[in-house]
């Protein structure tokens, strides 16, 4: 496996957050020989998405299909895993190899995991609310809250006691 994260701030220069990301798997401890790779990249700029997969292979389909598809070849094409704000995190990777057999997983591996994965969904989450608060309050409205800003409260003045 190889790992390389890069951080930033993010535009307000408020949070820390994650640049660019790319979690490949190896067949062979030089990295020769790749199965796949998970990447992520804030502001892609040449319009594929920003966080997605790659996979290294044959396939039958891009035989048949031809053209530029079959010379780009199978590790070219980049499958979209999600949005910036719900890609995929490191320990989707783990529970995919896992699950796949690629590696053991010892006695209580899920439970190691998920920490790491809650932590950065509810990361992600409010992220996401507060670059769209306008959605997250009309939810909670529709379920019946009211949302009511801090600086917008009415002030009663406090009483005195007699």
């Amino acid at each position: 496996m190889d790992l390389s994260f890069r951080f930033c701030y993010d535009p307000e220069g408020e949070y820390f957050t994650v640049l660019s990301s790319f979690v490949a798997i190896y067949g062979d401890s030089d990295g020769k020989y790749c199965l796949c790779h998970f990447d992520y990249e804030r502001d892609k700029a040449d319009g594929y998405p920003e966080a997605h997969i790659q996979v290294y292979g044959e396939s039958p389909v891009l035989r048949m299909w031809g053209g530029e598809l079959l010379g780009r070849g199978l590790h070219r094409l980049h499958f979209p895993s999600g949005h910036r704000r719900f890609r995929w995190c490191l320990e989707d990777v783990i529970e995919f190899l896992v699950i796949e057999g690629i590696v053991p997983g010892k006695p209580g591996w899920q439970r190691a995991i998920e920490p790491g994965r809650r932590r950065f969904h509810e990361t992600q989450l409010r992220a996401a609310i507060r670059r769209d608060m306008t959605t997250a309050i009309g939810y909670l409205e529709e379920v019946g809250y009211q949302v009511v800003r801090r600086d917008d409260r009415v002030r009663l003045p406090r009483q005195r006691r007699p």
